[in-house]
């Protein structure tokens, strides 16, 4: 066999190799916690946790969204995204999910949106009255 054939066949085992090693996700374990406990939780729609504490096994190698469920309280969805870690590598960002899980009507303050929509509902409510008393001043009553 000539040389030059037996050292292209090397090399092209190498990058094959290394494509193949470097292709394989890593994983990590996120722990995930709810108060209360007992949650059900999701990774990307499929159910992995029966009930909270518990820790979710998900592939460093892209975006995953945590859905934490438990009878009586909002939906809670959590994104979890890889970083570059500091030595090198991926890790999953946040890396311990701790939630704290409201009944329907509780007002979460960390809920950007949902104290934006309460703001609004109390601004038109505390509006509508100041309108209201004004058409019956100008009414005579």
């Amino acid at each position: 066999m000539p040389r030059s054939f037996s050292l292209s066949v090397v090399l092209a085992a190498g990058v094959l190799g290394a494509t193949l090693l470097g292709g394989c996700a890593t994983s990590q374990k996120v722990p995930v916690s709810t108060d209360p406990s007992g949650a059900l939780v999701y990774l990307d729609g499929a159910q992995v946790c029966a009930a909270t504490p518990c820790s979710v096994e998900m592939p460093t190698d892209q975006n995953h969204l945590l859905t934490i469920l438990k009878p009586g309280y909002s939906q809670k969805d959590v994104q979890v995204r890889p970083v570059s870690a500091s030595g090198g590598g991926t890790t999953l960002s946040p890396e311990i999910v701790i939630v704290r899980l409201y009944k329907p009507g509780e007002l979460d303050v960390r809920d950007p949106d949902r104290v934006v929509d309460t703001a609004v509902d109390m601004g038109i409510g505390v509006l509508k009255r100041v309108l209201e008393d004004a058409v019956k001043k100008a009414d005579g009553q």
